[in-house]
């Protein structure tokens, strides 16, 4: 019989300091389809709730996924030891935060500024199960990606230092670039030096689509966006399905019956990138899987996607991702 109270008090450390990782031997069989390649885990286990955490450092960026589930009514209380800066993209069910006033609600996004110390207490129901993934950069890093990419000044402007806030007044939604670059982070089998470059420019696009959808949130959604959807779905999953190939936006927007004036920013509103942003970021992923496996001849790589040489095609590899897995 579960509890009528939420009473019963369980730590949630969205960041830590001091890093005591537990064996993957040690974690349960139920548990171990869940386990990542290269990922530092933490697990929780008693009658009240289980909570598995996994972290992964890339580059600048702290990322944990939280899967929590509830056997008993619990109150979740988060804290960080550090100040972050912290996306948070919920998939698995939504939580409410009564003393903040909102929730967090599945398949949306939001971010924080989180000054040390206790957070909120939220309370979770017996029998409830969520899974959130969740990107933390330490400010001091946050001036150097900030210069590599000037949109993430619009999405910090005043936070204050010393008190935690929402960054976005309403929560944005897990887009479907989003959701496919976090799949790609928890399915990714790529280890090593090579992996890690390859999970932290997923985790930069990420984070780019979150500063896009700030910058935009301003802007009204076009009545021809929503009415063209659909179209615009069907369009990202052609650029997706086709990463080899170049289009240009007359021709697709004859494609797709998609006015042309109104094509690449009603997909940016729907995707907060626009197509050819969309179409470079498929054709790298490709052509870093391409390399990666070994099945084909560079040559061959470079006739299929359009560069002019394999000298060409390993440039833009290290541009994209840092990293030239050739030969490694």
């Amino acid at each position: 019989m579960h509890s009528t109270l939420y009473n019963v008090n369980k730590s949630l450390p969205l960041e830590r300091t001091i890093h005591k990782y537990t064996s993957p031997d040690a974690i349960p069989i139920e548990y171990q389809a869940l386990l990542l390649p290269d990922a530092g885990i933490y697990l929780r286990q008693d009658a009240e709730c289980d909570i598995l955490s996994q972290h992964l450092i890339l580059g600048p960026f702290s990322v944990w996924l939280h899967d929590i589930l509830a056997k008993d009514n619990i109150l979740i209380r988060s804290y960080t030891p550090i100040p972050v800066f912290t996306l948070q993209f919920m998939f698995e069910d939504s939580l409410a935060v009564p003393k903040a006033g909102y929730t967090l609600d599945e398949r949306e996004c939001s971010g924080f500024y989180l000054f040390p110390g206790q957070l909120h207490r939220i309370p979770m129901a017996a029998d409830k199960k969520i899974f959130s993934f969740h990107i933390n950069i330490q400010p001091v890093l946050m001036g150097e990606l900030e210069r590599r990419f000037p949109q993430l000044k619009e999405m910090m402007h005043g936070v204050h230092p010393k008190v935690s806030a929402r960054i976005n007044s309403r929560p944005y939604h897990v887009n479907a670039v989003c959701d496919m670059l976090i799949r790609r982070v928890m399915t990714c089998k790529q280890t090593g030096i090579a992996g890690s470059y390859f999970k932290e420019r997923l985790v930069t696009d990420i984070l780019l689509n979150f500063a896009n959808q700030h910058i935009d949130s301003l802007q009204p959604f076009l009545y021809t966006s929503m009415l063209n959807a659909d179209s615009y779905h069907n369009l990202f999953n052609y650029l997706g399905d086709h990463p080899h190939k170049e289009h240009s936006l007359p021709y697709l927007a004859y494609m797709y019956n998609i006015p042309l004036e109104e094509i690449d920013w009603g997909f940016r509103q729907h995707f907060a990138i626009s197509i050819k942003e969309y179409g470079h970021m498929v054709k790298m992923l490709m052509v870093w899987h391409a390399v990666c496996e070994g099945g084909s001849e560079l040559e061959d790589i470079v006739k299929v996607t359009g560069f002019k040489n394999v000298g060409e095609m390993r440039r833009s590899l290290v541009e994209w991702f840092g990293y030239d897995p050739v030969g490694r």
